[in-house]
């Protein structure tokens, strides 16, 4: 897994960054002040470069921010395609151990929001530890929720800070995606079609039998003549032109193959 770290500061606060991979972590990285307006938002943005046909299959979220309040804090996330989802909401409220009722008093954050993490982040809190929400957190809102997800595009984390007089900024932002096609169509990734028996792959090769292309045997995406011919050189005994799966290469795969001609959709 590799990191792509694209991070451009733009106007009040717009943190962009960019990456070239199919399933990575995707960050953006800078410092941007958190307005202190109770109004105002800092929202950051990573582009998730994979194939549109990509939908998610897990997520976490890196956040590194430094806050002397973190208690006054709201991180949201939104999608590529639109879907908002709430990773933390002023954390230590209404009862959160803190003495007063203004949330959590400690400082700063340095936490990977992850569905998998024993310890919610919204009941995480101390009067020492710095940064005082850190290593693996629930978000309050389950990441789950994303799945099957489109994953190519622009997703948005956006912080804002409701309470005045404490400020912060925030420095690195990852989104980490595993992504799979979803090359039938049906709203599951392939990698769990598979995995959970709703599609067989018989060749192995990560894509479900029935979006592979049938009849191109010699696997450069065209039916064509010399296909025909590793089929006729098979004909009559078992092969990988056995496409109905009889164990034998006959007639019925010659249809086949001559059903499939041309170029693979």
């Amino acid at each position: 897994m590799s990191t792509h770290l694209n991070g451009i500061l733009a106007g009040a606060c717009v943190v962009a960054g960019s990456g070239l991979a199919l399933a990575d972590n995707w960050c953006a990285s800078g410092t941007a002040a958190i307005p202190d307006d109770g109004q105002s938002s800092c929202v950051w943005s990573v582009d998730v470069d994979v194939p549109a046909d990509h939908l998610v299959s897990s997520v976490r979220v890196f956040v590194s921010a430094e806050h002397p309040w973190v208690g006054d804090l709201i991180i949201r996330m939104q999608t590529a395609s639109g879907f908002w989802i709430t990773l933390l909401d002023r954390p230590g409220l209404p009862d959160g151990g803190w003495v007063g009722p203004w949330g959590c008093g400690g400082d700063n954050l340095s936490v990977f929001f992850d569905d998998s993490a024993s310890t919610a982040a919204e009941d995480t809190c101390t009067q020492f530890d710095v940064p005082v929400i850190s290593g693996n957190r629930r978000p309050i809102e389950p990441l789950g929720e994303l799945y099957a997800e489109s994953a190519a595009g622009l997703w948005r984390i956006e912080f804002r800070d409701v309470s005045p007089i404490d400020a912060g900024t925030v420095s690195t932002v990852c989104v980490t995606l595993e992504t799979s096609p979803d090359c039938n169509g049906n709203g599951v990734p392939d990698v769990d079609d598979i995995a959970g028996g709703q599609s067989d792959d018989a060749d192995g090769d990560g894509v479900p039998d029935e979006c592979d292309c049938v009849g191109d045997l010699d696997g450069d995406a065209i039916v064509d003549v010399n296909d025909l011919l590793i089929l006729i050189g098979q004909f009559g005994g078992p092969g990988s032109a056995d496409l109905d799966g009889d164990g034998l290469v006959d007639a019925d795969d010659l249809l086949i193959v001559l059903g499939a001609w041309g170029a693979c959709s």
